[in-house]
């Protein structure tokens, strides 16, 4: 499973879909992790990945766009050759750094700029990645580097933030943030998700606790994809058994499984396949803060009531 459906469209349906067609380039030095955060979002692949050599091309539908992806080479012989071609025609710009090689800072710095240059109009995100290392830079130290000034001047749009390709930690987010940057459906939801139902582990592996939301019509459609999601939850608390902390979005048929791991437990919660990835995470997140404030009172959670009580816009009601 990924977070992505691949394109695997026929050719009548290619015809007659509604789909945006968007291109994105993420280019960086390299090393940075450019092909291990595209592997990370569109399979869920949770492995480092060696230098690219030229440019990497996916295609994929998220929400109602599609996205053609140019991974491309940090090398500087790639960097001189490939970077503007491919710059110039995108509508979204993704840089990517390498927050632990402070050494190479300055001459990220001027490779951004550059980047910018051959592209005055495309939404940035820039990813200061790899903050599941020691060394990584906190975010004072890159923006001592990086001068965000002209595209503040120029009300540009763009989002800085920090993640870890590796474990996933705020890369989906900020992936959400762009896809809603260049997405141009006005009935895109923007604020708020539905939650399907909701899956409760523990960090080493134990379920506690499984809940499908709605009418039992509802719960018996959905009760082959919850079994999907579990076979997915388990693979990922395995894969992330290393980290504390990790997080990662998968589609599983037509929903969103959007799984948030921190040192105790692992939340997972089941949204429609167009909501505002992002919010999911939140929720998630804060699910997580108010099980460990309720633990440390030594007084009971339940999941769904949390969800219902501060969250009630997100709770999925049949009428």
């Amino acid at each position: 499973m990924s977070l992505f459906k691949r394109l695997t469209k026929s050719k009548k349906e290619k015809e007659n879909s509604d789909d945006e067609k968007k291109s994105v380039a993420i280019v960086g030095l390299d090393g940075a992790g450019k092909t291990t955060i595209v592997k990370r979002i569109l399979r869920s692949e949770f492995i480092l990945t060696r230098p690219t050599f030229g440019v990497n091309i996916e295609v994929y539908n998220y929400r109602s766009l599609e996205f053609v992806v140019y991974d491309l080479g940090g090398q500087t012989p790639l960097r001189e050759s490939l970077w503007e071609k491919f710059i110039t025609s995108a509508d979204g710009l993704v840089f990517v750094l390498d927050s632990a090689d402070k050494d190479r800072f300055e001459l990220a710095s001027d490779e951004f700029n550059r980047a910018l240059s051959y592209n005055d109009k495309a939404p940035i995100l820039f990813i200061s990645n790899k903050i599941d290392l020691e060394n990584a830079a906190a975010t004072d130290e890159v923006l001592e580097i990086i001068d965000f000034g002209e595209l503040i001047r120029t009300q540009r749009k763009y989002n800085f933030t920090r993640c870890s390709a590796l474990t996933g930690a705020q890369l989906f987010e900020s992936w959400d943030w762009l896809t809603l940057e260049l997405c141009e459906d006005e009935d895109m939801p923007t604020n708020n998700v539905k939650i399907q139902g909701y899956y409760f582990f523990k960090s080493e592996g134990m379920e506690v606790e499984t809940t499908l939301f709605g009418k039992p019509k509802t719960q018996s459609k959905n009760v082959e994809l919850f079994k999907k999601g579990r076979t997915e939850i388990i693979k990922f608390i395995k894969q992330m058994s290393g980290f504390e902390i990790a997080e990662t979005l998968l589609q599983v048929d037509d929903k969103q499984l959007v799984l948030i791991k921190n040192k105790q437990n692992v939340i997972g919660l089941v949204v429609d396949e167009l909501d505002p990835a992002a919010r999911a995470v939140q929720i998630a997140k804060n699910l997580h803060k108010k099980m460990e404030r309720s633990s440390n009172n030594h007084t009971a959670v339940n999941i769904k009531d949390l969800i219902e009580k501060h969250y009630p816009l997100d709770f999925f009601r049949e009428k």
